[in-house]
Parts: structure tokens; sequence; C-alpha cells
């Protein structure tokens, strides 16, 4: 038996950043195994997935007026959502600079903005479900900016209190935290498990970190909570 369609069988859920990468390899595997998946970007028609058992939006997650819209359309379209993954991010690379107001975007982009979506989705998870945030693995802060790493780092913490104030309403929040992610190829190059081995790998595929995402998000992961797992293939080692 299949567990994870199993798991995925009449389930809703919410996918932010899914325009490419592992977003987009994410919502290729959920709607694989019978999800019904609501995705959006700020562009509004990425990612380029024809399927019927997918919706398109456009939406910035940094407004919460543009993330109140979103939860307003799964309120009536659905009544309810099972899942939500978190995919926010803006990264900057190391420059030997830093300033106060980069910053604060950063903050905006890879904590508020997960923070704003929470707020206004969760309260659809009428019968709990599950959260996944996307951090980043701190082996690759050493060539990222400051404002990253510190606010890529807030995620972690972000994540164990979100947990711990949405376990009494059965809503798990885990963390996938990846590490230097080669988006060169697509899911259907790499399926099942045409992956690099570990000798000498700098990089994890994008269906590497969708594989995580789909446990995660899935009914198998139950036992799983407040936890950020590093995605990197041990490249800090």
């Amino acid at each position: 038996m299949d567990y994870f369609a199993k798991s995925f069988e009449g389930k809703v859920g919410l996918i932010s950043g899914a325009g490419n990468g592992q977003g987009k390899a994410v919502v290729k595997l959920l709607l694989e195994k019978g999800a019904t998946v609501v995705a959006f970007s700020r562009s509004g028609n990425k990612p380029d997935i024809k399927n019927e058992n997918l919706i398109l939006m456009k939406g910035d997650s940094t407004d919460p007026v543009s993330i109140a819209a979103i939860a307003n359309f799964l309120k009536v379209k659905f009544g309810k959502i099972n899942f939500l993954y978190n995919n926010h991010g803006l990264y900057s690379p190391n420059s030997g600079e830093f300033h106060g107001k980069d910053a604060l975007e950063s903050f905006n982009r890879n904590v508020v903005s997960s923070i704003n979506t929470v707020e206004a989705i969760s309260p659809l998870m009428e019968s709990g479900g599950s959260i996944v945030n996307v951090g980043a693995s701190p082996a690759i802060f050493r060539f990222s900016s400051l404002e990253y790493a510190v606010s890529k780092r807030g995620v972690e913490e972000m994540t164990r209190k979100l947990a711990s104030m949405l376990r009494k309403r059965n809503i798990r929040v885990n963390a996938l935290m990846p590490g230097s992610v080669d988006a060169t190829k697509e899911v259907e190059e790499l399926l099942p498990f045409n992956f690099k081995g570990l000798d000498g790998k700098k990089d994890v595929s994008t269906l590497e970190i969708a594989y995580v995402a789909l446990f995660l998000l899935s009914d198998l992961s139950q036992g799983i909570n407040g936890q950020s797992i590093n995605v990197d293939s041990g490249m800090g080692l």
C-alpha cells in the first residue's frame, strides 16, 4: 500500500513560494499523491504545472491583507485545509558589509511572512494539520550575509514557539532546513532516486528536499513536532 497516497487522500493544502525550485517539486509530489493543492506566488502564474487538483493564486506573504484574501478563498472553496508549506525566503550573499535596512527586509521576508501566513491560515485547520516552515541549513551561513543567517536561524525558534502554541489544536509545526540547492533538473529527471553520491557532494536536489517535505506534511510524521531538520547531505561535516 502507498501510505503517502493514503495520508493525502482527500486532503487540501496551501503552498507558498511555489514558482520554481524546491517549492515546485513539493507541489508535484503532493499532486502525485492525490492532494488538492492551492499554490501562490507573487507572480500568480507559476508553477507551470497542469493538473485539475492545482489552483494557482497571486499573493504576497509580507502583506497581511493579501494573505487574508487567500485564507478567505480557501474558507469559501473548501471550508478547511489540512497542511501548509511555508516556503518564504530572500537570500543574500556575504558581501562583508551589513546594514540595518537590509536586516529589516530579510526578517520581513524570511520570518514575518511566515508568521503572517500561519496567523491567517491556521484557523482553517479545524481538524488539526501540519505546517512546515522553510529555513536554511547553518552550513550555508558562512556564504551568506549577516541578515540572511540571523533571520533564517530565527525560523527555528519561530517553529518551536508555534509548535508549542498550536499543539493544543492538534497542529504540528516543523521546519525543513535546506543546504545549497541544485535546481537545474526537474523532478521527472530525478525520480525516483537518481541522486548524487555523498562523496564530494556540495548540494541537494529539489527532489531530495521535496521527499522530506512530503513526509513532514503527511500523517506519517505524526510523532515529529517542533523540530528543525537539516537537508544538506551533511555538507557541514
